[in-house]
């Protein structure tokens, strides 16, 4: 069935992701009284001066992803990483968590990861081009031998503001920059597809980072709608996009309940597994070159 695809305005986009995240929360629901929690870390030096930080976040499924993790280059190897690690680790655990999560390249910290007792699940290869992507995962419900530097120190650890998470990563970015530069700013990808009256019945929305790595947020096809190629058509625009845009690789995230559509639209390539994510269910890493 041939469906004419169009582009989206930011509300249609954020309809989409709603409806898709709708999908999502129906096939694997969120905990009992979960709730969502964002929380920003620093570590500051005599003079008042930010030296290390990083984001805690947990979400309504008992999972937490520690992100924007960064010291100041003349603070290093000093357990500074090591201390805020284990300080997200221990607010994830009072908070129920599970499962932590990370990703990072091989020029910032798989290693440090590694000690602390974290699996890669997941090698995204040749992004940013030359480099490597890892995603990584810690089982926080199980008990295991914790790594601690041999030449830790004590460090205040204190709660950061929305202003330091910013500086974390604008910090965390110059330092990304200098082994692989951006070539553009991010570009939003996002489609739809309406009915005859105009409502919107499926969509897809995304985009391309600055390294041309590509993510899908959200596709989405209204139930009535399933089965007639309609997802597969809107998957089919964005990746013409993408490559129009300079993507030669499409990254995606897929779930036990949808990995066969993707397989059937040319991903076949896995390149990781996370099992248990989210809860009962596995989540699969593919990619397809463009």
């Amino acid at each position: 069935m041939e469906n004419e695809i169009l582009a989206c305005t930011d509300n249609d986009a954020e309809f989409i992701e709603e409806q898709a995240d709708h999908v999502f929360n129906t096939i694997a629901p969120p905990e009992p009284g979960a709730e969502e929690e964002e929380t920003h870390y620093k570590v500051l030096d005599d003079a008042g001066n930010i030296i290390g930080g990083c984001t805690l976040e947990i979400d309504d499924r008992q999972t937490a992803a520690i992100y924007r993790l960064w010291v100041d280059e003349a603070h290093r190897r000093q357990g500074i990483a090591s201390a805020l690690i284990r300080k997200c680790e221990r607010r994830a655990r009072e908070r129920g968590c599970y499962l932590a999560l990370t990703g990072t390249y091989d020029f910032q910290a798989r290693p440090l990861y590694e000690k602390h007792g974290y699996t890669v699940n997941d090698t995204m290869f040749d992004w940013p081009r030359g480099h490597e992507h890892y995603m990584l995962s810690k089982r926080l419900d199980r008990t295991m031998e914790e790594y601690t530097p041999a030449n830790a120190g004590e460090f205040e650890i204190l709660p950061g503001s929305e202003e330091d998470a910013k500086f974390l990563s604008g910090k965390l970015r110059e330092h990304d920059e200098a082994f692989a530069p951006r070539e553009h700013a991010y570009i939003s990808i996002s489609k739809k597809v309406t009915d005859e009256s105009g409502r919107i019945i499926a969509g897809i929305t995304g985009g391309i980072d600055g390294w041309n790595g590509t993510d899908i947020d959200g596709l989405w096809v209204d139930e009535p709608y399933r089965g007639q190629g309609i997802g597969s058509g809107l998957l089919r625009a964005f990746e013409r996009e993408a490559k129009e845009n300079g993507a030669d690789i499409m990254f995606i995230e897929a779930y036990d309940w949808d990995v066969e559509f993707y397989k059937k639209n040319g991903y076949e390539k896995v390149t990781g597994v996370l099992e248990d994510y989210p809860k009962g269910h596995t989540m699969y890493c593919m990619q397809k070159d463009l």
